[in-house]
């Protein structure tokens, strides 16, 4: 055992969390409701401690006295308990943050928390009865057979987060901003090398660094979504035309959505009626677009849907979708305003237009609808 290895190792570790807690203090304050910001904290934290705790269970192995026989059993037992807890506590947060839902969670894993659960209790019962490690009485720490069984479960719930990332993006597109490598890729060889190699400790600090990878892809997520709606604001917008426009291969179709009489809900109710009207409609286009489907905030109270591999039958079924879903939204929602939305779409030819007249061309639709239906609203 090396030990300044293993300090050098954890401290890379407890400076990492350390830093990422003090740097993302703002955002988890200003969304402390949000569970999936509660859970990354609480992985965050799990983390910083068992980096400190981990030096500690090295350093006290080996040492005389029954002060730390007790250090050594106790640090090495929440190392095992916090284990398969953070592991499970990722896939939980990748599980809220890609579906969002309470419901969803509530289900799945009041079952998948089960083994962290289980682990959990048989780490403290080591305490009393070997079954993971053994502390001989010269206080050296053997691990036992029944220690890989961590190992095991830890691969299971890396498994089981691939699957759960597969199925969301098989229904629903690529993932973007969310890199799952870059948190599982650390994990899966820090836990592959300690295992092989007896004596070394790098689990943590590879947990540390998938963390803190994930949170600075996150970070560029928070650049290219608009606050108020959650949709993805005109700077992703720019940044999807450019590189869709690239593929030739693809039909591009975009759809125009514009809120009518937005100015006199402004007026009438408040701007913060505003503002809640425009967190309806996108959730109206959530429910309503097609899998795949990119939804951006355009400006003010516009929207624009994208879709590639698209036809006009398919934008025509999106749009329809909307309009069935504005019409559910008025007759159920019991808000002081009812939504009434102008749409144009228009499918992307590159050989004939830019993506300066591909905008036009939606936005012209999109007023065309708009006169057709209110002719006193001017543009």
């Amino acid at each position: 055992m090396n030990i300044i290895a293993v300090a050098t190792s954890d401290y890379i570790g407890l400076i990492l969390m350390v830093a990422l807690l003090y740097i993302s203090r703002i955002r988890r304050s200003a969304n402390n409701d949000q569970l999936e910001f509660q859970v990354f904290s609480t992985m965050s934290v799990l983390a910083m401690v068992a980096c400190f705790v981990d030096f500690l269970s090295f350093y006290a192995d080996g040492k005389p006295g029954v002060a730390w026989k007790v250090v050594n059993m106790l640090s090495n037992t929440y190392c095992f308990m916090a284990n398969p807890l953070f592991i499970s506590s990722w896939c939980l947060f990748e599980d809220l943050k890609l579906y969002h839902s309470r419901k969803r969670i509530k289900k799945i894993y009041t079952y998948a928390f089960i083994p962290a659960i289980v682990l959990g209790f048989i780490a403290l019962i080591n305490i009393f009865v070997p079954i993971i490690f053994t502390i001989d009485d010269a206080n050296v720490y053997s691990r036992l057979p029944f220690s890989y069984a961590y190992y095991v479960v830890d691969f299971c719930y890396v498994l089981f987060g691939l699957y759960i990332l597969r199925r969301y993006e098989d229904r629903y597109g690529k993932v973007r901003f969310f890199p799952m490598f870059l948190m599982v890729g650390p994990i899966f060889l820090g836990c592959f090398l300690q295992v092989i190699f007896y004596g070394i400790s790098l689990i943590w600090v590879s947990m540390a660094v998938g963390l803190t990878s994930i949170y600075m892809s996150l970070q560029n997520e928070f650049s290219y979504l608009d606050k108020l709606t959650g949709l993805y604001n005109r700077a992703y917008l720019d940044y999807y035309l450019d590189m869709a426009s690239k593929d030739a291969n693809k039909k591009l179709g975009g759809i125009m959505i514009d809120v009518d009489y937005f100015k006199k809900i402004n007026d009438t109710y408040g701007h913060s009626a505003g503002d809640e009207a425009l967190v309806d409609v996108a959730r109206i286009i959530n429910f309503a677009k097609a899998d795949k489907t990119v939804a951006t905030r355009f400006a003010g109270d516009e929207f624009i849907l994208l879709l590639r591999d698209t036809n006009d039958k398919a934008m025509q079924r999106i749009i329809d979708n909307i309009r069935e879903e504005v019409k559910l939204f008025n007759e159920t929602e019991g808000r002081e305003y009812k939504l009434s939305l102008s749409l144009g779409y228009a499918i992307y030819n590159p050989e004939k237009e830019t993506l300066d007249d591909f905008l036009k061309h939606m936005d012209d639709n999109m007023y065309k609808e708009k006169e057709t239906k209110h002719p006193s609203e001017k543009r």
